[in-house]
């Protein structure tokens, strides 16, 4: 093999191990609201009670956050641009080396 393939092989599999070095499984586990059991609800099937008066205040309702995914958005954009810079390097290499 001639040394730029050899090189690109290297760089290759560089890149591919530290992509996988800084990959972790979704962090689910780690998370205490994923591992909680689920709420539980009673059903009551009897007659419905009277409606209450409610008075004119009203309590705010309390804040929702969003579902924790696992995915880790800053990982995936430091690996984007790893391959978006490599991928201008190889052009660039290709580019000079026609010229």
């Amino acid at each position: 093999m001639s040394l730029r393939r050899t090189l690109q092989l290297v760089f290759a599999l560089a890149v591919a191990s530290l992509a996988l070095a800084f990959s972790t499984a979704a962090g689910a586990v780690d998370n205490p609201d994923y591992t909680a059991p689920p709420p539980t609800s009673v059903v009551n099937n009897s007659t419905p009670q009277p409606v209450r008066q409610v008075s004119s205040v009203t309590a705010t309702p309390s804040r929702q956050q969003l579902a924790i995914t696992g995915s880790d958005v800053t990982q995936m954009v430091v690996i984007g641009g790893v391959l978006v810079a490599g991928g201008t390097a190889t052009l660039l290499i290709r580019r000079r080396a026609a010229a």
